[in-house]
């Protein structure tokens, strides 16, 4: 397995255009600009209405690009939400109100962290983690009212002993789900965090269907080893699922394998993943090769029971000649949101009626 540090001079001449976008559970997105900037794009999922925000003089000068953002999954913008985007120049966290379309900033961190190659930020109930490859893990606090950031981080730049953290979920606001590049391989590292002992502590590992190691790295905040939250109502129990080309899931509060979800189309890999948990959805991002022709692609799998996921939807985004790969997908209520790294648009589909007799597999 090639690792982190062998591959730095390769990664840090690829083309920045790394792109994402997140989800609150009323429809409400953000997303970062095509090939970065300092703007920041809202949009409305049951208006298709898609709107640009500058900020100007009001960011620090050391922010010259956002390049990962985050909101609370849980959250829900049609009455005020706080929102969060990273530089991974200056490793400068902002804290935005998001409000329908409209987006305030609210403040910045006076310090920055360490986010080299790679950069993922997570938001939830008064916590934001930071992934930052090879620099660790760092993270800060914010008021859920006010939405004022910690000016410095209350972790910082910890290692747990992997080799680097491309990326981050929240489990809770006290437990993360580190995309992480171990010594066995590619895996996710759940940690217990501890504001108050300012303590990171890691608690179990979980190996990834890894089949596309370092193919399809756009730096330095789409790394192809990501996860989402299925936050199963009624249950009260917690499914993590991860793209890492192959698709796997596990309870990540609970030690044990991951169960392999082998129902993807052939040749599909999968990239980046969204959990909509309100409809008992998750939706995969990727590519898919057939006849030596490489597409853009999104899948939806029916996870109303967790550990045995079903196929119900294909979707062909583009040629990658054309639009390159999906980076990000987002999805909320009946709506599917996705960006890729050559486009500056905002995707956006419909779900799909989910027949349990009737899959529907569609190539557009």
């Amino acid at each position: 397995m090639i690792k982190f540090h062998h591959t730095l001079l390769f990664l840090l001449v690829r083309s920045t255009q790394s792109r994402n976008i997140a989800i609150t559970s009323d429809g409400i997105a953000l997303a970062t600009e095509a090939r970065g900037s300092q703007r920041l794009i809202t949009y409305d999922a049951l208006d298709n209405q898609e709107t640009a925000h500058s900020f100007g003089s009001s960011l620090p000068n050391n922010v010259n690009r956002f390049d990962d953002v985050a909101v609370d999954p849980n959250s829900r913008a049609r009455d005020s939400t706080i929102a969060f985007a990273i530089d991974a120049n200056s490793g400068i966290v902002c804290s935005f109100n998001l409000r329908e379309i409209s987006l305030d900033l609210i403040g910045c961190t006076t310090q920055g962290v360490n986010t080299s190659p790679f950069v993922g930020i997570a938001a939830m109930g008064g916590t934001v983690v930071v992934s930052g490859g090879t620099g660790g893990a760092s993270v800060f606090t914010y008021d859920e009212d006010s939405g004022v950031l910690s000016d410095r981080a209350t972790i910082r730049n910890r290692s747990l002993g992997d080799i680097g953290y491309p990326d981050v979920t929240l489990v809770t606001p006290e437990i993360a789900a580190f995309s992480a590049d171990v010594e066995q391989g590619f895996g996710v590292v759940v940690s217990s965090i501890n504001t108050d002992s300012k303590s990171l502590t890691r608690d179990r590992v979980f190996l990834t269907e890894d089949s596309v190691e370092f193919n399809f790295i756009i730096l330095p905040a789409n790394f192809p080893l990501t996860s989402s939250m299925y936050f199963q109502e009624g249950s009260g129990k917690n499914y993590l699922y991860v793209a890492n080309g192959g698709i796997t899931v596990q309870d990540p509060q609970t030690n044990g394998r991951p169960r392999v979800v082998d129902v993807a189309p052939i040749g599909f890999k999968a990239l980046t993943v969204d959990v909509n948990s309100e409809r008992a959805v998750a939706v995969f991002g990727g590519v898919i090769t057939r006849s030596r022709r490489t597409s853009s692609v999104y899948i939806v799998l029916d996870i109303s029971d967790p550990l045995d996921p079903e196929l119900v939807n294909t979707e062909v985004v583009s040629r990658r000649s054309r639009g390159g790969r999906i980076t990000g997908v987002a999805s909320a209520g009946q709506s599917i949101l996705y960006v890729t790294e050559n486009s500056a648009s905002i995707g956006h589909a419909s779900l799909q009626t989910i027949d349990k007799s009737d899959k529907i597999v569609s190539f557009a």
